[in-house]
């Protein structure tokens, strides 16, 4: 069925009641404009998730339903723990937007880097029309950073008003409010951290207010996404063995089928069993695919994988064939120096907490960074032409700019953390234990991709000027004795914080047990007394509950914990010296 017919199909189904009303109210003139414009929007927008681009496809947009392996999701506790991912007993299939929302009205999509929460949300907006189920709205939450409005006020101004969709306020309330659409709100992750706590709220007044549409939400772990009581959580499965063999074949064309059997028995080698977790992600079987001709071995550590991935992006354009050529760089940057600019750039974006770049973000950081490093001289339009075009560093969306992947700026903006010498290292470091313990900033606190490169890229100066520092202060300065629950919630869960960053070099898991089990126990207390949380007239029994659970279970949790915190920081301490020691006495040996 053709886009137009498929589309015009759903929408004036969906809306004929609505506007029957709105014949009555306003004439045949305006229903007719309405619907025009809707499905000028729904057209336009099936194209832009019909046709899109992957690292592996990232010049030509490729139809999604011709590479895309169907994803599972699997439900998961309100601590954003699922029970096991890779259990087919327990996987739900994410074919079917109708059977996903069969008995979930709003969905929490949860997903690790790379994990296709967003190419699910681009197939699910598809099959909604598809299936005329729903009329879909996506709305990327990373735009609400440079927002100042709330996110209603948004969805109303930049998706119905921009998009033409009505422009009558009492038009779009009755739009909003006919249960005709479902709402995809992407990105929770990438909400700016000093926003978060507002916009959570808001997003929770949206589904309050419009309660009969269907939302689907979509963030990485450990956003504290929970606050959104009325939401249900589920978690992107890993892909099983019989995924990543399906994943391989629908990415390969079909005509180079010797190059995906290679892969696959590459993939499935008893010498690279080991290493298959890292393939049980997506995007990382798509890097491995990437650069397999030219790196045909799965690398142990997942910084490997990002440094071959950009030398596959920097010298092949878009093919996996050995006839791919090599694009020229318009900049004349060395691939060094383009690397050098990444690296800053990736650096200062990622703390600015800056997702997406409008072409005055680049220019300004591009001119910081010259001014900066006086040996790097460039074309600001030049280089972000190499960047799009030549190498596909950076993808075109709309207006604005955005790596292929978020994690590719993780990469970068770490590798520069190493690149720097101990005192700013110290000064870096100090930052992000900072950001990581202040309470006051509503933020993403994560087992994920950034610290994980980190301690892999520079383990010893994560435990000298990240770790032992902390551990030292949280011995000296915690209060034991402390009688205000908020404040011992406080401790043990900046305490959690820091062991789910840096869980690579800690390895443990008690924080996170206890905090999945402190989570438990809160509702608990709260089913005894059928209390619905988000009711803010028992908001004063939610208080006692804390209370409670910080005096009966978290504090005695803390004190048994700090004799193990003072020998892990023993642990890291002796692991330095035994370290400095070896390492002197083979620099003795010249």
């Amino acid at each position: 069925m053709e886009i137009l017919t498929l589309v015009t199909s759903v929408v004036g189904n969906k809306l004929k009641s609505l506007f029957e009303g709105l014949l009555r109210e306003f004439g045949e003139e305006v229903k007719q404009v309405i619907n025009n414009n809707i499905l000028e929007y729904q057209i336009e927008e099936y194209n832009r998730n019909y046709c899109t681009k992957t690292l592996l496809h990232r010049v030509q947009p490729k139809n999604l339903k011709d590479f895309y392996q169907p994803l599972f999701i699997t439900t998961c506790d309100r601590r954003q723990r699922s029970i096991d991912t890779r259990d087919n007993s327990k996987r739900i299939p994410t074919n079917s937007i109708r059977s996903l929302f069969t008995k979930k009205q709003f969905i929490t999509l949860i997903g690790s880097a790379g994990s296709g929460k967003s190419t699910i949300v681009k197939y699910l907006f598809l099959n909604s029309i598809d299936t005329n189920f729903k009329i879909p709205i996506k709305v990327e939450l990373r735009y609400l950073n440079d927002y100042e409005g709330s996110v209603i006020e948004f969805i109303k101004s930049r998706i119905f008003k921009l998009n033409r969709l009505a422009t009558n306020d009492r038009i779009i309330e009755r739009l909003m409010n006919s249960g005709d659409f479902v709402f995809f709100l992407d990105g929770y992750d990438e909400i700016n951290s000093l926003k978060k706590e507002k916009i959570t709220k808001e997003i929770d007044d949206l589904v309050k207010l419009y309660n009969k549409n269907f939302y689907l939400l979509t963030s990485r772990p450990y956003t504290e996404i929970d606050l959104l009581p009325l939401f249900h959580n589920f978690e992107v499965c890993e892909l099983s063995d019989r995924d990543i063999n399906n994943f391989i074949k629908k990415q390969i064309p079909g005509e180079e089928e010797e190059l995906c059997d290679k892969i696959i028995e590459a993939v499935n080698s008893k010498e690279n069993i080991s290493y298959k977790s890292f393939l049980s992600n997506p995007l990382l079987l798509s890097m491995f695919i990437l650069t397999f001709q030219s790196y045909s071995n799965i690398p142990q550590k997942r910084s490997e994988f990002y440094s071959q991935v950009f030398d596959a992006l920097f010298s092949v354009h878009d093919s996996m064939s050995k006839l791919a050529f090599v694009r020229e760089k318009q900049s004349g940057l060395s691939k060094e120096q383009i690397v050098d600019v990444l690296k800053l750039f990736s650096f200062i974006s990622y703390f600015d907490e800056k997702f997406i770049f409008s072409n005055i973000y680049l220019e300004g950081k591009f001119k910081f960074i010259k001014e900066k490093k006086k040996s790097i001289a460039f074309d600001n339009n030049k280089l972000i032409n190499d960047f799009q075009v030549a190498i596909g560093i950076l993808n075109k969306e709309g207006t604005d700019y955005a790596f292929p992947h978020r994690s590719l700026q993780e990469y970068f903006a770490a590798i520069y953390i190493f690149s720097l010498n101990d005192d700013n290292k110290k000064i870096v470091y100090k930052k992000i234990i900072d950001f990581l313990t202040d309470r006051k900033i509503f933020r993403q606190t994560t087992r994920d991709n950034f610290h994980l490169l980190l301690s892999e890229l520079d383990e010893k100066n994560v435990i000298k000027y990240a770790l032992i520092p902390y551990f030292e202060k949280y011995i000296q300065e915690t209060n034991l004795q402390e009688t205000k629950y908020e404040k011992i919630i406080d401790n043990f869960l900046t305490l959690d914080n820091v062991f789910e960053a840096f869980y690579f070099i800690l390895k443990s898991n008690e924080t996170s047990n206890a905090n999945k089990y402190f989570g438990k126990q809160f509702d608990i207390y709260r089913r005894s007394d059928k209390m619905e949380i988000s009711s803010k007239a028992n908001k004063k029994k939610a208080d006692g509950y804390r209370q409670r659970l910080a005096i009966e279970e978290i504090q005695p949790f803390l004190k048994n914990f700090l004799p193990r915190l003072k020998q892990k920081k023993q642990e890291l301490t002796e692991y330095l010296i035994n370290e400095s020691k070896s390492d002197s006495e083979i620099v003795s040996i010249i």
